[in-house]
């Protein structure tokens, strides 16, 4: 016990600045990362993947196993992969080769539910020579017998990136497009684009992005905080086609979970009976060639990605006289429209529905007057315990899910809260500690709770007000204060008198 009282008045002699004592300390760190498409005339295309990657620390190989292995997965039917190089270069510059015994061959794991896709393949390449300060080197090609492209590339990574090229290349004729979205990022990244014409006459257009920084690992994090570039060259096919059979028997089985009479209510119904009955194979839509399954085969076969989820609800919620279409920048959410709003359907998650265009501030609000009898549980020596009624539209991140100090925004809801509960007790029952009442305001809102109780009736207010559904960096601290408080009474002790 001395000791540790010594190593603590030690270290208070020092003063770390909390962005020191809070920063990520990177795993790996990524010397080069690589993508380039060759896009040929012939309706054929090359996908060219390079990356080497320093390891930092043993978490990169034995936390996560994430820097240890690499998978690569591809459609024979569609796609043919060649493996140019892999390596380890050891610390002291010396070289291993991968054996051919460390390449292994395997189903997908999201496939291993799904007859449809079970002839898709993975490579695992179970790396060697490795150790502290060492660069696993990468590289393998890809030929497609397509020549669509729609890639979505984060400018962050679990670790740092020190260069990162994406080379598109491509007749002279051929349209392409690219765009950025920086977000509310504020990573300051290096970007540079250069064309060039190839030998043979194609165009050959490089853009390099230099330092970017580990992406952050915090929870609730807006959506938009990390950086991506987009490339495409045209839209896929991602038209939904309705009205297919089996679509009798998918509307008798909708029919039995849409049953609320209550718009919101059905679709989110819809919405939840596809993602528990719908098996999500999470594949990337360019090993299917960017085309998605028909409703009907998706319903027959009970799987699919997220596009053919997205299509299959849509079809469903046509069927039941709903006006609505597959939509996201992956396609693979459904917007419905009920009266003159369009709402959106996550086919992944069970969210509520969000209304499209909605303002990031827009409040949810509550104005709750209602009188309960109260429902005590027993507990030893002539105690209860009352939990306190949920509050609609109350939902806020647990505070014991939320850290000290923080780097990113935090995206919650914006809420105006008014709660006037009473509960009517049993005689000869009273409150524990007497009444109690909290009031806090500051940057981000403002709290009420008051709990009094008056003979047989414990009158319970709750009010909470949060101004921004996005919580700055600055604001953080009143938000984890206010939300701390607010969740800090969830439950009365009361005992018999």
């Amino acid at each position: 016990m001395k000791k540790i009282l010594f190593i603590a008045a030690i270290l208070s002699t020092f003063h770390f600045p909390l962005s020191i004592l809070h920063a990520q300390q990177p795993d790996a760190v990524f010397k080069l990362l690589r993508y380039e498409w060759t896009l040929n005339a012939d309706g054929t295309s090359d996908y060219h993947y390079r990356h080497e990657v320093q390891i930092l620390r043993n978490r990169a190989l034995v936390a996560y196993a994430d820097k240890g292995e690499t998978f690569v997965v591809y459609n024979p039917d569609l796609e043919e992969l060649t493996v140019n190089e892999v390596y380890t270069l050891r610390a002291d510059g010396s070289r291993v080769d991968m054996p051919q015994n460390a390449f292994i061959y395997q189903l997908p794991s999201e496939c291993a539910d799904c007859g449809r896709f079970n002839h898709l393949r993975e490579l695992a390449m179970v790396h060697t020579g490795m150790e502290l300060g060492c660069t696993i080197v990468v590289d393998y090609t890809i030929h497609r017998q397509y020549n669509l492209l729609n890639e979505t590339l984060p400018l962050q990574r679990e670790c740092p990136v020190e260069k990162m090229e994406v080379v598109v290349q491509c007749p002279q004729d051929m349209e392409w497009h690219n765009q950025f979205n920086w977000g509310s990022s504020t990573a300051a990244i290096g970007t540079n684009a250069q064309t060039a014409e190839a030998a043979n006459g194609a165009v050959r257009t490089t853009f390099t992005f230099t330092n970017c920084p580990q992406a952050p690992r915090e929870p609730y994090m807006p959506a938009d905080i990390i950086p991506y570039f987009r490339l495409y060259n045209g839209t896929p096919n991602h038209t939904p086609t309705f009205n297919q059979e089996p679509f009798a028997a998918a509307k008798d089985a909708m029919g039995q979970t849409m049953t609320s009479g209550k718009p919101m209510e059905d679709i989110a119904a819809a919405r939840d009976f596809v993602i528990g009955n719908i098996h999500l194979n999470d594949i990337h839509p360019s090993h299917l060639g960017y085309r998605h399954s028909t409703p009907a085969e998706v319903w027959a076969t009970g799987c699919g990605t997220a596009i053919d989820k997205a299509v299959l609800l849509a079809a469903i919620l046509n069927a039941q006289g709903y006006q609505a279409r597959v939509t996201g920048d992956n396609m693979d959410a459904v917007g419905v429209m009920i009266d003159t709003l369009e709402y959106r359907l996550d086919v992944r998650h069970r969210i509520a529905p969000e209304l499209i265009g909605e303002a990031k501030d827009e409040v949810s609000k509550a104005d709750i007057n209602e009188t309960l009898d109260a429902t005590l549980d027993s507990l030893e020596d002539g105690f209860f315990r009352l939990v306190l009624a949920p509050i609609p539209q109350a939902q806020q991140p647990l505070a014991s899910t939320l850290s000290m100090v923080r780097t990113t925004p935090l995206a919650t809801s914006a809420c105006d809260i008014r709660s006037n509960y009473t509960y009517l007790l049993p005689k000869d029952v009273k409150l524990v500690g007497g009444a109690i009442s909290h009031k806090l305001s500051n940057a981000v809102g403002n709290l009420e709770i008051s709990i009094k109780q008056s003979g047989k009736k414990i009158k319970v207010i709750r009010n909470l007000t949060i101004d921004k559904s996005v919580i700055a960096v600055d604001q953080y601290a009143d938000y984890r204060s206010l939300i701390a408080l607010w969740q800090s009474v969830d439950s009365l002790l009361l005992r018999k008198k």
